[in-house]
């Protein structure tokens, strides 16, 4: 397996994202959702996933904040 180096910087490993209020977080969420759907509707596979590891990363940052 090769690794490709991701091309955006990852929202979930920013350290704004721990003074996120939940309002603040809800909606990165949807934005990251919002582009890895994007991704996937151009066949980007590989991007697509690198945002869905995102969008895991941050729902589980949510839930240890917020339950």
């Amino acid at each position: 397996k090769a690794y490709i180096e991701p091309e955006k910087i990852s929202i979930a490993a920013d350290p704004v994202v721990q003074y996120m209020s939940k309002p603040q977080m809800e909606k990165a969420i949807d934005r990251v959702r919002k582009q890895m759907q994007e991704a996937a509707k151009k066949l980007e596979f590989i991007e697509a996933a690198q945002y869905r590891d995102e969008l895991l990363r941050l729902e589980d940052m949510m839930k240890e904040r917020w339950g």
